[in-house]
């Protein structure tokens, strides 16, 4: 009689383990799997998904990391942070094939002038190192706009294309 019910209560618990886990398991693939992502964000009416938060919280310290103590550089950081902490995730995806939408977010967003934000989609448009990072971003694959990020960071075109802002 005893094992009966201790085999009971082990059965449910496992079930109850088992049905957790294909839940979490669901939960991760919707926010990691991109083409998932991408459903739910549509599905949503363009509202950032849950791993588009985690993206926009990621380059919004990355932004704030940028400070400096000079105060007219830490209020333009913030009029940035904040103008991106509004800004839904798949505006920028529609921006990343759209050069005017581009620049005109770009400006939006950042502390940069017109001209400096339309020389600087300028030069992702229409320079070939940059296709794959627009076109991750055009898909949502955020894993691999980290990776192009990375590996433009580490060959120096992005110091390169911030120096070319900068002199506009």
């Amino acid at each position: 009689m005893r094992q009966e019910r201790y085999h009971k209560k082990s059965h449910k618990k496992a079930i109850w383990i088992t049905l957790a886990t294909i839940v979490v398991l669901i939960v991760l693939g919707i926010v990691f799997f991109f083409p998932l992502n991408n459903t739910v964000r549509t599905i949503s009416g363009g509202g950032d998904t849950p791993s588009d938060k985690i993206v926009k919280n990621e380059l919004i310290k990355k932004v704030d990391s940028t400070r400096n103590g000079d105060l007219k550089h830490d209020q333009k950081i913030d009029k940035a942070t904040k103008a991106l902490r509004k800004t839904k995730m798949s505006d920028i995806i529609q921006a990343a094939n759209n050069q005017k939408k581009a620049a005109s977010l770009l400006q939006k967003n950042s502390a940069l002038t017109s001209s400096q934000a339309n020389a600087a989609t300028k030069t992702i448009f229409s320079n070939s190192k940059y296709n794959g990072l627009r076109q991750s971003v055009s898909k949502g694959n955020w894993y691999s706009v980290f990776k192009q990020y990375k590996d433009l960071s580490n060959d120096g075109s992005l110091t390169k294309l911030k120096n070319s802002i900068s002199n506009k």
